[in-house]
């Protein structure tokens, strides 16, 4: 922390703070999809549009958001995204229809992607080259903060009095923490219109044409859309996966998914030793993770037998999707500074990880309805393959083209 200046902490434990509140009001899903699914008496598939209609506007409005935090101020867009979501999650108590809590949930996301791109930009603007990495890892924390937050308030509630209750606190406190860190963040003596450092201010932006014409950035939206798809199948289903598979109740389930977010924080530590130790290579770091998945994910099908050992391989293979999580949407887009199109590319990142959670969300339900958890497994196998294939191709393509992170 030493090596910070006042003004970057300042920024620093802001967006820390902002980010977990964002993750508070969409997190708490995940331990009450079983529970809404029986007051409104759908199926699991139907249930999983829940977090497909968050996804969806989500990943689309990461891209309209990346080209407005290239515009406006950050804090402004994230208290109008905190705020939004704070009220939805509120609304979404009282909701008597199902169709409605679909609509909601799509509107919660259409919100919450105003948050994501404003912060990126404030690393790469107001932090310096030699604590940036650090920085992007750092705020990686609020995956674990967020997630345990979440769970453990929607997890607790739900299973002891309603999911009503759940989102409804829910949404309070994430106006409570949000509000408070955004105030915080504008009284800081920084410029929040400013460009990247590294950005020539006088020449226009690249259009995004280029970006997915010319660089190595299609590649990266393939590898994210699977990474997405394993993250998000594991956060919006291990609940149900393990009352379905092991035979336990809500509240069993719940007490061991809150161990999920510390191993998360250690898989984001490993991915921060794999990225120092192979040379600040992020591509190659990302391929380790990406394989540690992969075979993480094949060892499901016969773990699934016993509770410990499913419960442990479902833990390591969330870890390997976290921990992977800030090479990609963080240090990766730090590379299109050259193009003035840092918080852009953050933006495109994004939504393609939670396009393939949108997928994910019904997807994953139908699969398991189906052809039962083993299909699941099996797709969270192939996917991580096919992020390691298109994540080694970036790296080549960028090491010929000069794209140094």
């Amino acid at each position: 922390m030493k090596r910070y200046t006042k003004t970057e902490l300042s920024l620093l434990i802001a967006c820390l703070f902002a980010y977990t509140a964002a993750y508070i009001s969409r997190c708490n899903l995940a331990p009450a999809l079983d529970a809404i699914a029986k007051t409104f008496q759908v199926s699991a598939a139907e249930v999983g549009l829940l977090p497909t209609c968050f996804a969806l506007p989500y990943a689309l409005g990461q891209v309209f958001s990346g080209f407005l935090a290239d515009r406006y101020p950050a804090p402004r867009l994230m208290l109008i995204g905190l705020a939004g979501s704070a009220l939805i999650n509120v609304l979404f108590s009282f909701c008597p229809w199902f169709p409605l809590l679909v609509l909601l949930w799509l509107l919660n996301g259409v919100l919450q992607s105003l948050i994501w791109t404003p912060i990126v930009r404030i690393v790469a603007v107001h932090f310096r080259d030699s604590v940036r990495d650090n920085a992007a890892f750092f705020i990686s924390l609020t995956l674990i903060l967020g997630n345990l937050s979440a769970w453990a308030l929607s997890g607790l509630l739900t299973s002891h009095f309603t999911w009503r209750i759940a989102f409804l606190a829910s949404g309070l406190v994430t106006a409570a923490i949000a509000i408070p860190s955004i105030l915080f963040m504008k009284r800081q003596p920084v410029d929040f219109t400013a460009k990247p450092a590294a950005a020539d201010s006088t020449a226009p932006q690249a259009p995004i044409s280029h970006l997915l014409l010319r660089t190595n950035l299609p590649l990266l939206l393939i590898a994210c859309f699977a990474n997405g798809y394993v993250r998000d199948g594991i956060t919006n289903w291990a609940t149900k996966l393990l009352m379905d598979t092991q035979g336990i109740d809500l509240s069993s389930a719940v007490g061991i998914i809150l161990i999920i977010p510390g191993v998360n924080f250690l898989g984001i530590q490993l991915g921060k030793l794999i990225y120092k130790r192979t040379g600040s290579n992020v591509y190659l770091s990302a391929v380790i993770m990406f394989l540690i998945g992969a075979v993480m994910s094949l060892l499901l099908t016969p773990a699934v037998h016993s509770l410990i050992a499913c419960t442990a391989v479902i833990i390591l293979i969330s870890a390997m999707t976290y921990g992977v999580n800030p090479q990609l949407v963080t240090i990766m887009p730090m590379a299109y500074s050259r193009f003035n199109r840092v918080a852009l590319a953050a933006g495109l990142i994004d939504a393609l990880i939670y396009v393939g959670s949108a997928f994910s969300g019904s997807f994953v339900g139908w699969l398991s309805d189906s052809f039962g958890w083993t299909a699941v497994f099996t797709s969270w196998a192939v996917m991580s393959l096919i992020g390691l294939v298109m994540i080694a191709a970036a790296g080549h393509t960028a090491k010929k083209s000069g794209m140094s992170v």
